[in-house]
């Protein structure tokens, strides 16, 4: 009897143990989704630079050979 009692203690802590690991693990995870969040911010001045790029428009490889000689 008391091993089957020893055994639901036992049970129960693993029990617990687990959902303690879950909830840390969920609040990893929404770190690392935040912290991935602030790496991958598109700053300010790209986006000017690419509105810029946008409205002069881009050139072929051609015209980009021949203007500067280089051919890419």
């Amino acid at each position: 009897m008391k091993s089957d009692m020893s055994e639901t203690v036992f049970n129960h802590q693993i029990l617990n143990e687990l959902a303690f690991l879950k909830e840390k693990i969920l609040k990893i995870e929404m770190e690392v989704g935040e912290i991935n969040d602030d790496l991958h911010q598109v700053r300010p001045e790209y986006l000017k630079k690419l509105e810029a790029t946008k409205k002069e428009g881009t050139v072929s490889s051609a015209e980009f050979e021949k203007k500067f000689g280089i051919r890419i």
